[in-house]
């Protein structure tokens, strides 16, 4: 699925999700100096923000988007004006299926918490908490190299 039907399918999802969320075929890009980009990004307000509902909008995503999808969508809060020009909050989630044969789902969450990582297999979908490095392998000072580095 592209990112601009991938965008259009989660607007959908999130009117309907018990967790509401937002997202338009204009969110396709990632944040602003990033170094990851997401194929699409999703809004979820400020009070909604915590582990079990972004676990709870994860799964809702999942189900609808089934196995044999392959997926990697940025998630995020801010005010409810959602305009490509404003910073994106300091909390941010991923949620990621890279290979459409395998039926693990990874979802990453950076807060004031901390770095959280959980992930979830099909048909369940009970995500499950994790430890990786994902999140310093990716931020950290030096992480991006050029491919002649080793």
């Amino acid at each position: 699925m592209d990112s601009y039907d991938l965008s259009h399918k989660l607007a959908y999802i999130g009117r309907l999700s018990p967790i509401p969320f937002a997202t338009g075929p204009e969110y396709t890009n990632s944040v602003p100096g990033v170094p990851v980009l997401s194929m699409v990004r999703i809004f979820v307000e400020p009070a909604n923000w915590s582990d079990a509902n972004m676990r709870t909008i994860a799964r809702e995503i999942a189900r609808v988007l089934g196995p044999g999808e392959q997926f990697d969508i940025g998630i995020t809060h801010t005010s409810t004006i959602y305009r490509p020009d404003l910073p994106a909050a300091g909390n941010v989630a991923r949620m990621i299926k890279l290979d459409p044969d395998e039926p693990r789902v990874v979802l990453l969450i950076r807060d004031e918490n901390g770095d959280r990582a959980f992930q979830a297999f099909y048909p369940r979908l009970r995500f499950e908490p994790i430890e990786t490095d994902f999140w310093r392998s990716i931020y950290d000072i030096g992480a991006v190299k050029i491919p002649q580095q080793e």
